[in-house]
This record gives C-alpha cells, structure tokens and sequence, in this order.
C-alpha cells in the first residue's frame, strides 16, 4: 500500500495509509478534494481521487469494508458461543433480548438506525464516484435522462464494480444480476446539472421516492404511496458528505438544503430511475 500524505491548514502531513484515510473522510476531518500525493504521482491530487485508485478488495469506492466474522472455538459450550453471538452486533441484542423478555421496540429502533447508517452509506459511496468521474471529465458529472441511465456511465466506465450499490430492498425493486441496470434495479435519484462551481451543499444523489425542491426555502416531500426501505432519505452531497433524514409525520423532510444554499444562476433537474 502507497504512503500518502496530505496538505491541510497549509501544512504537509502523513504518511496514512487508504484505510486511515477513509475514516478521516468518515470523520469529517478531510473532505474529497483535500490535497492528496503519494510517490508515482507527478504533481498532487484529491483523497478522493487517491481513494479511488486503491478501493478496499471487492468493494466500490468509498463503500465501508464489511466487520470481521466472529469465531466459534471447537467444542466451547453453547452458553459461550451465545454471548459471543450477543456481543456481535445487532442479532445478538435481538437473542439477548429474547432470553431477558425484553420488549423488542428497543431492538427495532436498532435494526432501523443500521439500515438508515447502511443507505447513508450507499449515497455517500455513489457520490464519491461522480465526484471521481467529474475529476476526469474536466468537471462535469455523469448525466443523463434518468438515474439508471448516469448510474450506467459508472458501471460501463469502471466507476463502479458493483451494480447492487444503486439498490435498496423495496417494493417493486429488484436487486441486479448483472450490469446492466433497468429501473426496477436503480433506489436513488440523482441531480442533473451539477458542475465543479456548484454549491458544496448540492445534493447530488438521494433515496429515490422524494420530491427535491432545490430550494432552502421549500421543504423535500414524500411521493404519496412511494415505496421505501427506511424511515427516511438518504443524501449524499457535492461536497462529498453524506447525511440520512428522518421523514416528519406530515411526509416533509426539513433542512435537506441549508439556509445558506445559493443555486446562482443555474437550475438543476431531479432524475428518476
């Protein structure tokens, strides 16, 4: 793995490794067009563009690595293999749980906060590689006449490796078996129009289902009998952040575009799978 080293506050420091910078970029610590270089380059990138070039194995960019299994000793008793299954993650609060007679609402509210993390986690993954195909394309990010259409652009062009990263269980969805993507396979929404001069807090791709109004004066709303896997939309932004929002009782979604958000002169376009 290449030694990287990065320029913040006017400062060169490093070396890190890809894993240490995705946790920084995790973090908040980084952004993707934090200045990046490692030996083999010719003159300094981005962390994205870095990131880029050395994906976690079977990964797509920007994807979080899987958590490591947990072993099971030969021959150690039932009783230690449950705790050890308990302290894994969610399966073992949901066996715990069932052993204490504690109510599952807990538990629920737990299962939804990963797969609320999960999706965030796929917008911000799909962001990272426009943001990537924009580097090369002297600035102008995949577009098309719909979602499933730029999403192919990735796929054919090698931004992607894994068509599954643009689905999400739902209704009326269907997971890819292979990459060639139609619109049964494609949960997010994408911006068309984003360019390297617009605004950090763009939302460049969203969990599909969702009307944008580009606008910080008008709320998101919820298509009226729209299908979906979570409580909310994900949303990962042009400045390469990501953030999942949990859907109000009356079916708007507030703060998507912050009060400080200035489009200028240029009009964006929601695009559907």
């Amino acid at each position: 793995m290449p030694e990287i080293f990065l320029h913040l506050d006017g400062q060169q420091t490093g070396p890190y490794q890809p894993a240490q910078l995705r946790q920084f970029l995790a973090e908040g610590r980084v952004t993707g067009q934090t200045p990046a270089w490692y030996q083999g380059l010719a003159a300094w990138s981005t962390v994205a563009q870095v990131l880029a070039a050395f994906p976690p194995a079977g990964l797509p960019p920007g994807a979080p690595p899987p958590p490591p299994p947990v072993p099971a000793k030969k021959g150690m008793p039932g009783w230690q293999i449950a705790l050890i299954i308990i302290g894994a993650g969610f399966m073992g609060i949901f066996v715990l749980s069932c052993l204490a007679g504690v109510a599952l609402g807990p538990i629920t509210a737990g299962i939804e906060k990963a797969k609320e993390s999960a999706s965030m986690q796929q917008a911000r993954a799909i962001d990272l590689m426009m943001y990537t195909y924009a580097l090369d394309h002297n600035g102008a990010y995949p577009d098309g006449a719909t979602s499933t259409e730029v999403f192919q652009k990735l796929l054919d062009e090698k931004y992607a490796s894994d068509p599954s990263i643009f689905y999400s269980a739902m209704e009326g969805k269907t997971k890819p078996t292979s990459n060639k993507l139609s619109a049964e396979n494609v949960c997010f929404d994408v911006t068309s129009g984003v360019g390297s001069d617009s605004p950090g807090r763009l939302p460049v791709v969203f969990s599909t289902g969702y009307v944008m109004s580009y606008s910080a004066d008008t709320p998101v709303t919820r298509e009226p009998g729209a299908p979906t896997a979570v409580r909310g939309m994900a949303v990962g932004y042009k400045d390469n952040s990501a953030r999942f929002w949990i859907i109000r009782p009356d079916g708007t979604v507030p703060q998507v575009i912050p009060a400080s958000f200035d489009p200028g002169t240029k009009t964006y376009r929601q695009l559907k799978p």
